[in-house]
């Protein structure tokens, strides 16, 4: 295998072309080495341990007819992958002149984006590699956006329209293998207001903490969404009332490691749950059955979870906090911040003026 690589300051495009033929290699070279980022080999078998270790490669040229394994298996190989880069491979099939219409139908049918024919001309290659190139960066665009929109930023968890998506499905599931399904709604009461007292950087991190420590306790089978400023909704698959009331404690965030419990008697956040249990032979759609849900209309609220509050006498010093740092107790300090940013206000506020 040889590789043709150049330090840029903006990432070439990698392209894999594969071709027993030493010459036609050193024409893909000569051709393709100077626009992008260009991986060469000489069988399918040599193709296929480069595409299952490097998922940069954004096109694959290959040869059709190839000792070993040809361009067909390498095909079925690469279409017939779970992995969904490579599922999704542009594969352009370099072909002899002498092969026929038939070979090209049955590539098609074996899922082959595109067809060139060798010798081939320099504008051709290159036309073939920026055109399946761009329609790469498309795809991944999109997959992007796709993923995004199902994204609540802040936390990292999923989004309310993911979670009415995953409701559906989940109803549907567990009408069909008669199993019970619960939604529990855990809402942050004052969290809104503490982490506009906060301010950024310290509420950005304070809601990926958020997500991080609520996705990090629920079960494997189970999902946990943002659905509303203050709300998070699990959802519980082939659990009812009474199993999902037992989950609570290991759901119930721990509002202290978060900095997030009071400041004084200002800003206090309560933990309150609600649980849910989701009626299967009802025709209520996802949307109607979280807002009945959030709404709080729905069994008996668990008994809220107040986090004791901090007084002001009993947090750290500026001095002592940076002590605190220096020792790596910097966790410790999550809960008293919203003091010490006060303490710090007028400093700060110098700063700026500055």
């Amino acid at each position: 295998m040889n590789a043709v690589t150049h330090e840029n300051a903006c990432p070439r495009a990698r392209i894999l072309f594969v071709d027993d033929s030493r010459l036609m290699r050193m024409c893909a070279r000569k051709i393709l080495g100077n626009s992008y980022d260009l991986l060469l080999a000489e069988s399918a078998e040599e193709a296929w341990r480069l595409l299952q270790h490097d998922d940069q490669i954004q096109v694959l040229f290959t040869d059709l007819q190839m000792p070993g394994r040809s361009g067909f298996e390498l095909l079925d190989q690469i279409r017939n992958s779970e992995a969904s880069h490579l599922a999704e491979l542009p594969v352009v099939l370099v072909t002899g002149a002498e092969e026929r219409e038939e070979m090209r139908k049955r590539a098609l049918e074996h899922g082959a984006t595109d067809f060139i024919t060798k010798p081939f001309q320099a504008s051709e290659l290159t036309a073939r590699a920026r055109a399946h190139v761009e329609s790469g960066h498309s795809r991944q665009k999109l997959r992007v956006l796709e993923r995004d929109h199902h994204l609540d930023r802040a936390t990292g968890l999923g989004n309310r329209r993911y979670c009415e998506q995953r409701l559906t499905q989940a109803i549907s599931f567990a009408a069909r293998h008669e199993q019970s399904l619960t939604l529990m709604h855990l809402r942050l009461e004052g969290l809104a207001q503490l982490l506009a007292d906060l301010g950024n950087p310290y509420a950005e991190r304070a809601q990926q903490r958020i997500g991080d420590m609520l996705a990090g306790c629920i079960r494997r089978e189970d999902t946990v969404f943002r659905t509303g400023e203050e709300s998070f909704t699990f959802l519980l698959p082939a659990t009812d009332r009474t199993g999902a009331g037992t989950l609570q404690e290991r759901f119930l965030p721990d509002l202290d490691a978060l900095g997030l419990s009071g400041n004084g008697h200002s800003l206090e956040v309560t933990c309150r749950f609600h649980v849910q249990p989701i009626a299967l032979n009802a025709r209520i759609d996802a949307a109607d059955i979280l807002d009945e849900g959030l709404s709080g209309n729905v069994g008996e609220p668990a008994p809220e979870t107040k986090q004791p509050s901090v007084p002001e006498t009993n947090s750290p010093g500026i001095d002592e906090a940076l002590q605190m740092i220096e020792r790596g107790e910097s966790e410790q300090l999550h809960r008293h911040l919203p003091h010490l940013r006060k303490r710090l206000a007028p400093l700060l506020a110098l700063l700026k003026a500055e």
